[in-house]
């Protein structure tokens, strides 16, 4: 009788997820755990953490100096920083980290700049961590919401929080999570401003998502798309929200760093220029084309852009870009909500916002690493979608190709660079190229998929009237 191992049997996705997360969370902590028992030469300690906060640092404590002239002068930025590390001892990388926030975002640490720099780390990291908290919840209530609609047909047995739980577990053992909260980064902030834009945006608050959307502009790179499709999908108001809150920002910065704006658009760019241009740049860390071409044909020294790897920006870029306009189309050219529909516009509208999400990373020309956590909005509703009826053959290529982002960002850094090839994009670029295609597939094509129809068959044997209606959870 050949040897069958229980794991290798097939399963439920749920308890794949569970068992994947499970695997995660267990390696995560028994590495934690591990740093209390070495010797303290070898352990991580406090000293090590919050390298990005110091530019934030900084910035707060230049703006509260009155110095925000000197925001982006890399001289000074690097004085203060060397000053910052030799008063508290700090166990950092050598160098220096550049501000490149708008200036008013530099308000924000004032606060914190007054405070000695380990106990602003602690702040700073314990209210991202009520950030992320914040943002779990709001992604648990998308899922449980899509449970609690479908158990009312009794087709499922499960209770919801074998679904909802898995928002927790899979955010908080990922990767990116743990270089933001190590780092010291805002990319809890942005998880959170970004889950209440698309929780606005779902229920067609369209003035409010735009407003908060527009807050989202002290990070353009992780608001521009958004941004676009939002106005595309929701119309003027969207549009009028974002023109609220650009104006209101423009107007505080004006009053209170007058002049600052200018210096930023000046000199941000001599900035990047000497940081990824003069200089060896970790482009391996970067989720972009620009970062994938760049490293992959020039590698990490010094340079300009080549003129090849220029045009393999462009054109692949201009696919994706040409793909997400393609889902938008699909999108707006549904004129009314039907739930006879299927898709229903509500469920398209969903699918437009997670392909939006996903593709970011590849359409701009700086995208973090540690960013790629905002890419729990996507996959959420992807679960959410999936529990209240839909599911074909792209779904579960896109799930497994997912899996393997997951694990890989934990080794993509070392591998990259030794390699030249930034696999990571190439995950992100898969990810996003399914989410677009699930944006832009046909009616007739959903209809087909065999999953799909199981799953009215499902609720047909509950009610037969009921086999066309999807419950409205958006």
């Amino acid at each position: 009788m050949p040897l069958s191992l229980a794991i290798l049997r097939p399963r439920p996705l749920a308890t794949r997820l569970w068992q994947g997360g499970g695997l995660a969370a267990a390696v995560i902590l028994a590495i934690v755990a591990m740093n209390f028992v070495v010797p303290e030469d070898q352990s991580v300690g406090r000293r090590m953490l919050g390298h990005d906060f110091l530019a934030f640092y900084t910035a707060g404590g230049l703006v509260r100096d009155g110095q925000a002239d000197q925001l982006y002068n890399l001289e000074t930025t690097r004085r203060v920083q060397a000053e910052i590390r030799a008063e508290h001892h700090l166990d950092l990388p050598e160098g220096f980290g550049p501000y490149w926030n708008p200036p008013f975002y530099a308000l924000v640490f004032v606060p914190f700049s007054k405070l000695p720099y380990p106990a602003a780390v602690s702040a700073w990291v314990t209210l991202n961590v009520l950030f992320a908290a914040g943002a779990i919840l709001l992604l648990c209530r998308m899922v449980a919401q899509s449970a609690a609609a479908w158990s009312g047909f009794n087709i499922r047995t499960a209770p919801a929080w074998r679904y909802w739980l898995l928002v927790p577990i899979l955010v908080c053992f990922s990767m990116p999570f743990l270089q933001a909260i190590s780092h010291g980064q805002n990319t809890f902030g942005s998880l959170l401003l970004l889950t209440i834009t698309v929780t606005l945006w779902r229920n067609r608050s369209a003035v409010a998502a735009g407003m908060v959307c527009g807050l989202l502009f002290y990070k353009p790179q992780l608001a521009m798309v958004v941004a676009a499709m939002m106005t595309i999908t929701l119309g003027w108001r969207a549009l009028a929200g974002l023109v609220f809150s650009g104006v209101a920002l423009l107007f505080v910065n004006e009053l209170l760093l007058p002049g600052s704006l200018r210096t930023y658009l000046h000199q941000l760019p001599l900035n990047l220029a000497l940081m990824q241009v003069e200089s060896s740049y970790l482009w391996e860390r970067h989720a972009t084309l620009r970062s994938f071409w760049r490293l992959l044909l020039q590698g990490r020294g010094p340079g300009e852009m080549a003129e090849p790897a220029m045009i393999a920006w462009t054109a692949t870029a201009g696919l994706v870009a040409l793909g997400l306009l393609a889902a938008a189309w699909n999108t707006v050219r549904r004129p009314v909500d039907d739930i006879f529909a299927e898709p229903s516009r509500a469920a398209q509208r969903d699918r437009l916002i997670a392909a939006a999400i996903a593709a970011m990373p590849l359409l701009m020309p700086f995208y973090f690493d540690y960013d790629l956590l905002l890419l729990a909005i996507p996959f959420t509703l992807l679960a959410a979608e999936r529990i209240r009826g839909g599911e074909a053959a792209q779904d579960r290529t896109l799930i497994k190709v997912a899996a393997m982002l997951f694990v890989w960002l934990m080794i993509n850094p070392g591998v990259a660079r030794a390699s030249g090839i930034n696999v990571t994009v190439l995950l992100v670029a898969a990810v996003a190229g399914l989410f677009i295609a699930r944006a832009c597939r046909t009616e007739a094509e959903h209809q087909a998929a065999p999953a799909g129809a199981a799953r009215r068959g499902a609720v047909e044997r509950v009610h037969p009237a009921l086999g066309r209606v999807r419950p409205a959870t958006a």
